[in-house]
């Protein structure tokens, strides 16, 4: 984030923590963490878990045989140049490179080689052990050249380690070092199937878990930041064309550029460095932030330095010329040495680190006027907190910082910037002073239309710590802008307050489930059942669950037309599970409609987006079930119906967990205002005149809804096949569409007793399935797809009324 002021500020949402100025050389690296690392831990580990379930299965697929052939039979001309580089996998090389790195005076490198080369060494020995795959000499892969080497296969050690001290390596290193030391890792992979030590899946799973294990260590430590030296960057504004005399650090940090100070042509100047490691570039990290919160507010970041500065620079000149106060851009270049963005440097303080008896409803006024000239060039900050705008001493507002604006922007973009500064400027000063100064300086209109963005998940996470840290809630903000514009505050009867036994009542009807089936089933028939079945059926039921959670969450996704994140669409969805435990279906559908308000949505659109939703899962269910029942006629494979077996005890632990279910939710119930849910047959909700448009969007609907039964249909069939059930999967997915539809019908059938007794009855005792196995396949899916969204719903709850979100 850019810097005109000479005197230390406060971090906004670019900024990292003040830092002490570094020598002008050698330039230090400063460590510090980003979430790119633990995204990268987390796909490592989603490849190593894949690699695992199908290396337990104990077969050889004819592609892993044919590529491994393909390696192993190379020509061995290079063996002597192979086997040197397949050392770089060796135990042995991770106290050498570390010994070599402490030698050059490295020491954060060494002990990121140090830790992450040993824990991957301990982690692929602890991973051989459990999964017990052979070695090729011991499968059928024809011959093996080169080495007979014996002992477990599955994962590779020299690829495990090779991989976590490439990634321990690679932030020390340029780009192209990068490069290199990663071809190395491969290599090494390369080189273990050429010798015959390792088949390709274990080479894959190896290179993941080293992958993961050195993104975790990253995690843990921190990462080098590269810092410009003085003379570096005093060369490079000579080169361009703009010398400049007496450059210093600023005194401050952003996290991602570099802020100078210095002056150029008898005027001081601010000389901002963009950085080209900076952790916005990192395209993992972008992709897993667009899909959990739809927030890449750089998005720029992927573009060539010099498009950067150039972006940046176009963005304040345009803000200028149509009356804005910025600072005067002198020059925006760069080339793939560096880039770099001056402009005049302002003496002043910024907003936030005004005291409350500076911020008069004059100056107020004066900043929301800077920002309707702003709104009024179409030009959309995206960063626009207290911090971005600097009072000189006149009282004069100045605005900073254009790294992440937008020319021509749309109406969503401009009203996020007035909510992100009212809600930055929130605990700063009295809520109805600072309403009343944006509306004299914006008018009715802007401020109105912010009120959607003044919810916790539309705000930037810095401005969300800092309200946090201050105490200050939204309610209140929200409120104020209401009472200012006179309008309605929509009854918000969303927030969900539990007590301690309506809890305890509902962990208690889990744990009669869990119990009751498993004490019918017999103390050992649910784990002989899996154990029988096989346990890398569980991946892939996980796989399915979590599959079915996500289409489930594009539903909700096209129910509104406000785009918002898949992320907050899922939280959406578990928090409805959850709440329809504790409060009922309307309840449930209560507290999804005040996630949508949270993520922006207005309040009457939040409320029928539940019952399209509801709608589509109707529709949903009809169409798989149909689906099934078709292909199943047609290719002559539907069962014969059985009589259940048993099915007294089933019922007497169903009736049991729903009798405390229906406890806890009078408990919850008690004393608590709540309005009625919307119904799911209701008439007059209003429907878009375009009716193309509305076709398109119930199309869709059905659609998510329809794949994400199927999906939750697959994850019960992989259930059954993991506990050894035979039953055809056209009938499981007809008669789970069934109860599906039954689920929505009637929502008391799926909760915590009615649901895993219409299960084990309806789809699968009556279907021939075994008592044993068809409790263990029940046990199973509903842990995936209902109780663990449950919990993680609560969870959710918890952290939302812990923040004040309502």
């Amino acid at each position: 984030m850019d810097v005109r002021v000479l005197t230390r500020r406060r971090p906004s949402s670019l900024d990292t923590p003040p830092a002490t100025t570094p020598p002008p050389a050698p330039a230090p690296l400063r460590a510090h963490r980003h979430a790119g690392d633990l995204v990268r831990v987390g796909l490592g580990l989603a490849v190593l878990g894949i690699g695992f379930l199908i290396a337990r299965r104990g077969e050889i697929s004819l592609v892993e045989r044919d590529l491994f052939r393909l390696v192993n039979d190379l020509p061995t001309l290079l063996m002597p140049v192979v086997w040197l580089v397949m050392q770089l996998g060796n135990v042995v090389a991770v106290p050498t490179l570390a010994a070599v790195a402490a030698l050059a005076r490295r020491f954060r490198l060494a002990r990121d080689l140090a830790v992450s080369g040993a824990l991957a060494y301990l982690v692929a020995d602890q991973v051989k052990g459990i999964v017990q795959r052979e070695r090729p000499i011991g499968l059928p892969v024809g011959d093996v050249l080169n080495e007979q080497v014996t002992g477990l296969g599955f994962i590779s050690g020299h690829s495990a380690v090779a991989a976590a001290l490439a990634t321990a390596a690679a932030p020390h290193l340029s780009r192209r070092s990068r490069r290199v030391v990663w071809v190395l890792a491969w290599t090494v992979g390369l080189a273990r199937i050429h010798v015959g030590a390792h088949l390709p899946l274990d080479v894959l799973g190896g290179l993941a878990a080293g992958w993961a294990i050195g993104s975790l260590v990253h995690w843990l430590f921190g990462v080098p930041r590269w810092e410009p030296q003085v003379d570096r960057v005093v060369a490079l504004l000579s080169r361009f064309g703009r010398p400049v005399d007496d450059l210093r650090p600023a005194g401050v940090r952003a996290m991602s550029s570099h802020p100078f100070t210095g002056r150029s042509e008898g005027r001081p100047v601010f000389v901002k460095v963009l950085d080209p490691d900076r952790y916005e570039r990192d395209w993992l990290y972008r992709v897993a932030r667009w899909v959990a919160v739809r927030d890449v507010k750089d998005a720029d970041a992927l573009a060539p330095l010099g498009q950067q500065a150039e972006h940046e620079a176009v963005a304040a000149l345009t803000a200028r010329q149509r009356g804005v106060q910025v600072p005067a851009v002198l020059l925006a270049r760069g080339d793939e040495r560096g880039a770099v963005v001056v402009q005049d440097l302002l003496p002043g303080r910024p907003l936030d680190e005004l005291p409350p008896t500076e911020l008069t409803p004059e100056l107020l006024r004066r900043v929301w006027e800077q920002v309707a000239l702003l709104h009024r060039a179409r030009i959309a900050h995206h960063d626009l907190v207290a911090a971005s705008v600097l009072v000189d001493p006149d009282g004069q507002p100045w605005l900073l910082d254009f790294g992440n604006a937008q020319v021509g922007a749309d109406a969503d973009a401009l009203a996020g910037d007035v909510a992100e500064l009212l809600a930055s400027l929130a605990g700063t000063t009295d809520v109805a002073v600072l309403v009343h100064a944006a509306v004299s300086g914006l008018g009715a209109d802007a401020v109105a239309g912010a009120l959607p963005g003044l919810t916790w998940l539309s705000l930037s996470a810095a401005t969300r710590d800092r309200l946090h840290r201050q105490g200050t809630g939204l309610a209140e903000l929200r409120a104020a802008v209401r009472s200012h514009l006179g309008l309605p505050d929509p009854d918000r009867p969303g927030a969900l307050r539990v007590s301690a036994p309506a809890r305890l009542a509902a962990v208690g009807s889990a744990v009669v489930v869990f119990v009751g089936l498993t004490a019918i089933a017999g103390p050992t028939g649910v784990f002989e059942s899996v154990e029988r079945g096989g346990w890398r059926w569980l991946g892939g039921a996980l796989a399915f669950a979590l599959l079915g959670r996500v289409a489930g969450a594009a539903a909700v996704l096209v129910s509104v037309e406000r785009r918002i994140a898949l992320g907050r669409a899922f939280g959406a969805t578990m928090s409805t599970d959850c709440a329809s435990v504790l409060r009922g279906r309307p309840g449930g559908r209560q507290v999804a409609a005040r996630f949508l308000e949270d993520a922006g949505v207005l309040t009457a659109t939040a409320e029928q987006a539940t019952v399209r939703v509801a709608r589509g899962a109707v529709l949903g269910s009809v169409l798989v079930a149909g689906t099934a029942l078709v292909l199943g006629l047609v290719q002559g494979r539907m069962p014969d119906w059985r009589a259940p077996e048993s099915s007294l005890p089933v019922v007497l632990v169903g009736a049991g967990a729903l009798l405390l279910v229906a406890v806890g939710q009078l408990l919850t119930r008690h004393g608590v205002r709540s309005a009625p849910g919307p119904r799911l047959l209701a008439s007059g909700v209003p429907h878009p005149s375009d009716r193309a448009a509305d076709a398109v969007r119930w199309a869709a609907l059905t659609g998510w809804s329809a794949a994400g039964i199927a999906w939750e249909g697959a994850a019960l069939a992989a259930a059954l096949h993991a506990v050894g059930a035979d039953v055809p999967l056209l009938a499981s997915t007809m008669l789970y569409a069934v109860v599906r539809l039954l689920w929505v019908l009637v929502p008391e059938l799926s909760l915590p007793g009615a649901g895993e007794v219409l299960l084990l009855l309806l789809a699968l005792t009556a279907l021939g399935a075994p008592l044993a196995d068809a409790c263990a396949a029940v046990l199973l899916y509903r842990l995936l797809t209902f109780w663990l969204p449950v919990g993680g719903g609560a969870l959710l709850i918890g952290a939302v009324q812990r923040h004040g979100l309502r």
